[in-house]
C-alpha cells in the first residue's frame, strides 16, 4: 500500500499502553500549496480506505510547513473535524488527478461520505462561513462565483484568459436569475476587469487578498508577514461560500478539485480543463 505524500501509523499498544499508545493516524508530509497538501491527505485517505483502514487522526505536524509558525504544529484542528459517526462504505475507486478536470471519473456519493466524515469545517472556519456570508449579504441561489486561479498556476496547467471566465458568466446572468457574481481569485488584475465589466453586481472578500505581481500568494503573504494559519482559514472560509454558490465557474487545480469537494457535486459547475478549455 503506498500513500500519496503521507505515511501511516498504527500500533496496537503492546505491553504497556502507557509507553506505546494505541494509534490509527494518518500524517501528512506534503509541504507545497495548502490545497496541493489537502489533495495528498485525501488521496491517501482514499487508499487507507480502499485497504478497510479508517484512520482515527489525520495530522499536520510534519507538512504544512509554510502555513503555520510552528514548523512541528499540527494544524489539522485549525481547519478540520472529524465525524467518527459519519459512516463510510469502503470501495476501491479511480483516484482522480488535481491537475486534471475528469468529471466522468469522480464519485461524489462516496467523496461526501469521505469529506463528511474526516474534512468537515472546524468551529473557526464555521464561523468565518458565516460571517463572510452576512457581511457581504450573499445570497447563493442568486449568485455566480468566479474562482479563478493565475499567478504561478500556468506552470502546471494552461490558463483560459478572464475574458474567457467572463463570457461563461455572462450567459448564466442572461439564462439565469443570477444577479451577483462572487469573484475568489489571486490576481487582482483579474479582479479589477470583472469589476469594470459587470461594475456593482460583483463583489469579493477583503479578508482574502489578490496580488498584481507574478508571485503566488502563499510568497506573497509570506513576505508581508502574515499570519498564515489565519489567512488560510479565512480562505477556506470564502471557498466555502464559492462552493455553495448555484453556480461556479472554476479551473483545474487543486483549489479548483476542493471547491468541487466542498460543493459535493458539479451540477451548474462550468470548469475550464488543464488546456484552458471549456469542453
Amino acid at each position: 500500500m503506498k500513500l500519496r505524500h503521507c505515511k501511516y501509523v498504527a500500533s496496537t499498544g503492546g505491553c504497556s499502553l502507557l509507553n506505546h499508545p494505541e494509534m490509527n493516524d494518518l500524517y501528512c508530509m506534503w509541504n507545497c500549496g495548502f490545497y496541493s497538501n489537502q489533495t495528498q491527505a485525501f488521496l491517501s485517505t482514499l487508499i487507507l480506505l480502499s485497504h478497510g483502514i479508517f484512520p482515527d487522526k489525520i495530522d499536520y505536524s510534519m507538512g504544512f510547513k509554510r502555513f503555520k509558525s510552528d514548523p512541528e504544529r499540527d494544524i489539522f484542528p485549525d481547519f478540520y473535524r472529524i465525524n467518527p459517526d459519519q459512516e463510510v462504505t469502503p470501495k476501491n475507486i479511480i483516484l482522480p488527478d488535481e491537475n486534471r478536470k475528469q468529471f466522468e471519473i469522480y464519485d461524489f456519493e462516496y467523496y461526501n461520505q469521505v469529506v463528511k466524515r474526516f474534512f468537515n469545517p472546524s468551529g473557526v472556519v464555521t464561523d468565518r462561513w458565516q460571517m463572510l456570508t452576512e457581511k457581504y449579504d450573499i445570497d447563493p441561489e442568486k449568485t455566480v462565483s468566479v474562482l479563478y486561479r493565475g499567478t504561478d498556476k500556468g506552470t502546471e496547467v494552461r490558463l483560459a484568459s478572464p475574458e474567457d471566465y467572463l463570457d461563461v458568466v455572462k450567459q448564466i446572468l442572461d439564462q439565469t436569475p443570477a444577479n451577483r457574481v462572487l469573484v475568489q481569485t489571486d490576481q487582482t488584475q483579474v479582479l479589477d476587469y470583472f469589476k469594470s465589466e459587470l461594475g456593482n453586481m460583483v463583489v469579493s472578500f477583503s479578508e482574502t487578498p489578490s496580488t498584481s505581481g507574478n508571485n503566488s500568494m502563499i510568497d506573497t503573504m509570506e513576505k508581508d508577514k502574515r499570519d498564515m494559519t489565519d489567512w488560510m482559514q479565512w480562505f477556506d472560509a470564502a471557498l466555502r461560500c464559492v462552493a455553495e454558490c448555484a453556480y461556479v465557474v472554476n479551473h483545474t487545480g487543486n483549489c479548483g478539485l476542493w471547491m468541487n469537494l466542498y460543493r459535493g457535486n458539479v451540477n451548474n459547475v462550468f470548469q475550464f480543463n488543464e488546456a484552458g478549455q471549456l469542453t
